[in-house]
């Protein structure tokens, strides 16, 4: 159609104006026509621009023309740039399959653009230009820079920008006010240079997504920044960015639904949605690949109820931020992510107090983890680390430090940590100032380092922490820490000391339970007041036992606790048999235990003592009728020989009833007794002597033979002789009982 009209140029009758633009576009050179809001039509303008071969122009700069019909230059050749300054046009100029030297339009009006698969070798550029109709760019190459400056296209309905396969060598400018009301489209298009949308604007009130930009492909930087705005979806699913992606100051409008979808996506350096970047919906990052860090801070994600920030298995080769001034309302998904530096939240807010607030399960940080106040210098930020929510950090790994000083986690009866299998290289820190308002639970965790929760706060009423069966490279602190609930460290590996100086654990059942764990150093309790649940330390082994007397409560299960040695002049044995007497019922291994350690102390006195405590507990155990027989009988054994730990007490019984015997056959005197040995005259009675030989049931010492006691003296004489077979008795049951227990 466009040669055609070439070619029957001599069947148009010109007006004045579009005789005075033939003429000048005759001269050749740079031509500058100005309109004075003249018409031209654009069968006219159409035929001179095709006269490429005939005329020698560098340049047509037209301004103030009224373009009157199609201007139809498809599958023609325009070999100089053209520029038409506040035109407008009745018709969409139709571009398809041009070969353009440069297209420039400035403060035009135009009822839409048919340009696919035009070829333009410098630019092609609408600057403040309104566009009531779709812009066609299919399929088109621009070598130079794309400019859509300042322009206002309404797709009326439609689409606004049709531009999939668009090829870009430069740079794709659409900022300056820039705004587009219908779908976006450029599905599949190359940016050699920088994708530029400061202050953009884009709208669609249709169901399709407002910029579908899948597979994309940018070979510098995205700036989508500086007050621009999204109304609906955004797609870039599969795009690659070869330089940055900058949305900070940017606003992402699509409350309730995906806000910007980027599963795939590869950025090579950074990305940002920071520093006054809104999102109303969800972000899905799912997948993509960041070849810098992603940064969130200062920036608002507001999804409530649902996924706000979705990272699942993302992969970033240095930090992904959320410092102070980044706030989330609704879920933060780092499930299976790989962070190859840091994760820094500290002073970041996440709220999403009907579910989970970040659900990081089997995310891997090569660095730190840190979800703690921000410190500046040795100056800690007021507003640190909160979380309303659950957080999920099961089976998480960790190159660095975890650092949750400061953190505030608040799910109030629901757990509001849940670490589960976490394997933290370095430090696990939960202290100064961390709070958890609700269950924090770190089972099956390892820490290479120290696990220190010192002055936490753990304020569930029921179970506060629960940390069974992990594993602990060095020392576990809980200096100061107060906690409301129970505190649960069962079948734990510990490789130092674990402490509790200055704890306060109020948990009403059970306050502190470390059933099976295994402490390689020093288990320190003193804590800052009693305790007032029970204690359950059954099966725990430690290497040393530092404790007080006010430390233990009115309960105590210590059942096969084994500690190798106490801290000196910790606590004196008649407490700690009182400490062993709080046990729910009677354990013979508890008392061993203790006073193995004392033994080993060279402390046997104090042994001993431990020891017949456990046999006085051990007879009350007792209860039946055969039982208070057996005690009846068997309490004789500890007046005596100590239940055989203190066999010379029965020398102290026996000088005892020496004397006592002595002193009472002396005042009877020797007219009480008869001498059998009366052809001997003047045989002397020995009152000690004849005592002596009574209380010896088996050594006989003859002195006894020579008299024969009368009255009185023969009840006595059978008193003393009773009572010696009595602690003979004593004497051989209880040597014999401690043998065997030896045994």
């Amino acid at each position: 159609m466009a040669w055609e009209c070439a070619m029957n140029s001599d069947d148009v009758v010109l007006t004045t104006a579009e005789q005075e633009l033939v003429e000048e576009i005759e001269n050749g050179g740079r031509v500058v026509f100005a309109g004075a809001g003249r018409e031209i039509r654009g069968r006219v303008l159409t035929r001179e621009l095709l006269r490429t071969k005939e005329i020698r122009v560098r340049k047509l700069c037209m301004s103030d023309v009224r373009l009157t019909g199609e201007i139809d230059l498809e599958a023609g050749d325009v070999g100089f740039p053209v520029r038409l300054d506040r035109c407008t046009f009745n018709q969409p100029p139709v571009l398809e399959q041009a070969n353009i030297a440069g297209l420039y339009l400035v403060e035009c009006t135009l009822p839409g653009l048919r340009a696919a698969q035009v070829q333009v070798s410098t630019s092609l550029s609408l600057r403040h230009c309104t566009v009531s109709g779709r812009i066609d760019l299919m399929g088109a190459h621009v070598t130079g820079q794309l400019v859509l400056r300042g322009c206002h296209v309404d797709g009326r309905g439609g689409e606004a920008i049709k531009a999939d396969g668009l090829h870009v060598d430069q740079d794709l400018i659409c900022s300056d006010g820039f705004s587009a009301d219908g779908q976006t489209r450029m599905i599949g298009a190359v940016i050699g240079g920088q994708f530029i949308c400061e202050g953009a604007a884009f709208r669609n009130h249709g169901d399709k997504p407002t910029l579908e930009l899948n597979g994309l492909v940018v070979k510098e930087h995205v700036f989508w920044r500086e007050g621009f705005t999204v109304h609906g979806r955004v797609n870039l699913r599969g795009a690659q960015i070869e330089g940055s992606l900058d949305c900070h100051r940017a606003h992402f409008a699509n409350p309730g639904d995906l806000a910007l979808e980027a599963v795939g996506m590869h950025v090579h350096q950074v990305v940002k949605f920071s520093a006054g970047c809104r999102v109303d919906g969800e972000i899905n990052l799912t997948g993509c690949r960041v070849g810098g860090w992603v940064d969130f801070t200062g920036g608002e994600f507001v999804n409530e109820g649902r996924k706000a920030v979705d990272l699942a298995r993302a992969s970033i080769a240095q930090n992904l931020i959320f410092q102070s001034g980044a706030v989330v309302k609704g879920k933060v998904l780092l499930a299976g992510a790989d962070i190859g530096g840091s994760l820094w939240a500290q002073g970041g807010r996440f709220e999403n107090e009907t579910d989970t607030a970040i659900d990081a399960t089997g995310m891997h940080v090569h660095r730190d983890v840190l979800l703690s106040e921000k410190t500046l210098g040795s100056v800690a930020d007021t507003d640190g680390f909160l979380a309303r929510g659950r957080v999920v950090l099961s089976d998480v790994r960790v190159g660095g430090n975890l650092d949750c000083a400061g953190g505030r986690f608040v799910n109030p009866q629901r757990e509001a940590m849940i670490a589960r299998g976490i394997a933290v290289t370095r430090d696990a820190l939960l202290r100064n100032g961390f709070v958890a308002e609700g269950r924090v639970d770190l089972a099956d965790a390892t820490v290479g380092g120290s696990l220190d929760l010192t002055a936490a706060r753990l304020g569930e009423r029921g179970e506060a922490l629960r940390c069974d069966r992990v594993a602990v490279g060095q020392s576990v602190s809980f200096v100061k820490v107060r906690a409301e609930g129970s505190v649960h460290m069962c079948n734990a590996r510990i490789g130092a000391d674990v402490s509790f100086a200055g704890a306060a654990l109020m948990g009403s059942k059970t306050a502190l339970e470390l059933k099976g764990s295994v402490i390689g150093s020093t288990l320190r309790l003193k804590f800052a007041e009693r305790p007032t649940g029970m204690l359950n330390f059954c099966r725990l082994r430690v290497a040393t036992l530092d404790d007080r007397q006010s430390d233990w409560p009115d309960e105590a299960k210590l059942n096969n606790f084994v500690y190798s040695a106490l801290r000196e002049r910790s606590t004196d044995v008649t407490k700690r048999i009182a400490w062993l007497q709080r046990q729910p019922e009677y354990v013979p291994q508890v008392y061993q235990q203790l006073a193995s350690v004392y033994s080993a102390a060279g402390q046997h006195h104090e042994a001993a003592k431990v020891l017949i405590a456990g046999e006085d507990q051990r007879r009350c155990e007792r209860k039946s009728l055969p039982g208070r027989v057996h005690r009846t009988l068997w309490w004789i054994l500890k007046p005596t020989v100590g239940y055989g730990y203190r066999p010379l007490w029965v020398l102290g019984w026996l000088a005892g009833l020496v004397v006592a015997g002595g002193v009472v056959f002396h005042l009877l005197g020797p007219g009480s007794f008869l001498s059998t040995r009366t052809e001997v005259p003047n045989t002397r009675f020995d009152p000690w002597l004849y005592t002596i030989d009574l209380l010896l049931p088996v050594v006989s010492l003859k002195h006894s033979d020579l008299w024969v006691p009368l009255g009185v003296a023969k009840l006595w004489s059978l008193f003393f002789t009773l009572i010696g077979w009595v602690l003979a008795i004593c004497l051989v049951t209880g040597v014999g009982h401690l043998f065997k227990r030896d045994r």
